[in-house]
C-alpha cells in the first residue's frame, strides 16, 4: 500500500520532540487520536488480566493467544493514527470538534473513518472483556476471540481508507 507519509518531509526537529498540542492539536483530530489510544490502552489492560489468569497447568489455548495478540495488532495501528492526524493537523486543522465544510470537502469521510476505527478498537475491548468472563466461567472463548480479531481487521481496513484518502489529496 502506498503511504503518503513516507513522502512527507521530516523537519530539522523530530515530529517526536514535538509536543501533542503541536503535533495533533487540541481539536478534532487529536480528539480522535487520543480516542483510539485510549482504547487501545483497554485492550491492553484487558489482555494483561487474560495473561494473568490461572491456566490449571494448562498451556494458552490458541484463542487466548489469538486476543492477547490483538495487542500487537493494534500496537502497529498506533502509528498509523498518529501519521494521519498529524498530516490532518498540519495540513487541515480543526480547532474546536466541528469539521468546517471546507475541510470537508477536502478530506472527504475521513474524520468517519478515524472515529469509526476507534469504535472497532472499543468493540474489540468488549470481546476480550467478554473472553476474560468466559474463560472465569470456563467456558469457551472462541466466539469472543474471533470478534476481537475482526473488530482489530476491521479497525485496520478503516484506517488503511483513511490513508487512501489522504493519498490522494498527497498527489493533487
Amino acid at each position: 500500500m502506498k503511504n503518503i507519509f513516507s513522502r512527507r518531509e521530516k523537519s530539522a526537529g523530530s515530529s517526536s520532540r514535538k509536543g501533542p498540542d503541536q503535533q495533533f492539536g487540541t481539536g478534532l483530530w487529536r480528539h480522535n487520536r487520543d480516542r483510539f489510544i485510549r482504547a487501545v490502552d483497554r485492550y491492553y489492560t484487558t489482555s494483561v488480566a487474560i495473561h494473568k489468569l490461572p491456566s490449571d497447568g494448562q498451556s494458552a489455548s490458541a484463542d487466548v493467544n489469538t486476543v492477547i495478540d490483538g495487542t500487537q495488532r493494534l500496537n502497529d495501528l498506533v502509528p498509523v493514527v498518529d501519521e494521519v492526524t498529524a498530516w490532518l493537523h498540519a495540513h487541515h486543522p480543526v480547532t474546536g470538534q466541528v469539521v468546517p465544510s471546507h475541510t470537508r470537502n477536502a478530506v472527504g469521510d475521513t474524520p468517519e473513518l478515524l472515529t469509526k476505527a476507534s469504535s472497532k478498537v472499543a468493540e474489540a475491548v468488549l470481546a476480550a472483556s467478554m473472553a476474560r468472563t468466559e474463560i472465569i466461567a470456563g467456558r469457551p472463548i472462541e466466539p469472543s476471540a474471533k470478534a476481537t480479531e475482526r473488530f482489530i481487521s476491521d479497525a485496520a481496513q478503516l484506517l488503511e481508507r483513511a490513508q487512501e484518502n489522504l493519498d490522494g489529496l498527497g498527489q493533487s
